[in-house]
């Protein structure tokens, strides 16, 4: 946060780390992890997170880089994302386990910090925190995009807890402003672990009828097309947002992978 130090999360087991404005080399951590290190997230101007293939993620300190401070385990695949609430001082993580995972970084120890799982959805690519913390945009590798509206990282979601905000495909204006107008268009969930199928009309009736504000963690699932590519279904591998959240932008790749 200070900008006194750009680290770099390496493929094999390695993070760097540079003086941004000499670009002086200050160290490396030869072992970071037991496998490739996927993405660093610093907590404050001396703590940082990272995360890797070997499922799990590790809290260092710059002021005694020689040993971690600790290792937080929970995940069972692969960890490629990490984010971080500062007023919480909550730790986000997701991985291809399909998991958000939630750390109380307030309560660490050489051990760990205690956790649980937040949100769970099938085809789980990438995750990400917009700068104010009020949503969640999580990626997946069948197409859908999820956001999770006026977050509340404190309450865990099971399948079925959340209202559904609106279910709908990003194509065109019409089809917008259609969705809009006509009620929620229903297409298949990528959160029901055992249910392939639509979403339920009893959650998309409950959730057209509320009132006011959205109700806190409410789901919004979006199925962003291609141009051109509507019926070769889509995988979205990385997912970035804007510095004030105004807008995402994804990189999307074909399910026969040959075109991005």
């Amino acid at each position: 946060p200070c900008r006194s130090v750009l680290t770099v999360a390496c493929e094999q087991t390695e993070v760097l780390l540079f003086d941004p404005i000499s670009s002086k080399h200050i160290k490396t951590l030869s072992e970071a992890h037991e496998d490739c290190v996927n993405n660093i997230r610093f907590l404050d101007n001396r703590l940082f997170a990272t995360c890797s293939d070997d499922t799990t993620i590790a809290l260092w300190d710059l002021r005694k880089l020689n040993t971690k401070v600790c290792t937080l385990h929970g995940h069972t695949s692969w960890v490629k994302n990490i984010e971080y609430d500062t007023n919480t001082r909550l730790l986000v993580t997701s991985g291809f386990d399909g998991n958000v995972i939630i750390w109380d970084t307030n309560r660490c120890t050489e051990d760990g910090c205690p956790h649980k799982k937040f949100f769970h959805t099938r085809f789980l690519m990438r995750m990400r925190l917009t700068p104010d913390c009020s949503k969640m945009l999580i990626s997946t590798s069948s197409g859908y995009l999820l956001i999770l509206h006026d977050l509340d990282l404190n309450k865990s979601l099971e399948v079925g807890s959340y209202p559904i905000l609106r279910a709908r495909r990003t194509t065109s204006s019409s089809d917008i402003t259609s969705s809009g107008s006509s009620g929620p268009r229903t297409v298949g969930s990528p959160c029901h672990q055992n249910d392939s199928g639509p979403l339920s009309e009893k959650h998309m009736s409950r959730s057209s009828q509320r009132e006011g504000g959205s109700p806190r963690n409410s789901l919004e699932v979006l199925t962003p097309e291609v141009p051109g590519e509507r019926d070769r279904g889509n995988c979205i591998t990385s997912l970035q947002l804007h510095p004030k959240g105004w807008a995402t932008l994804l990189r999307c790749s074909s399910n026969t992978d040959d075109q991005e």
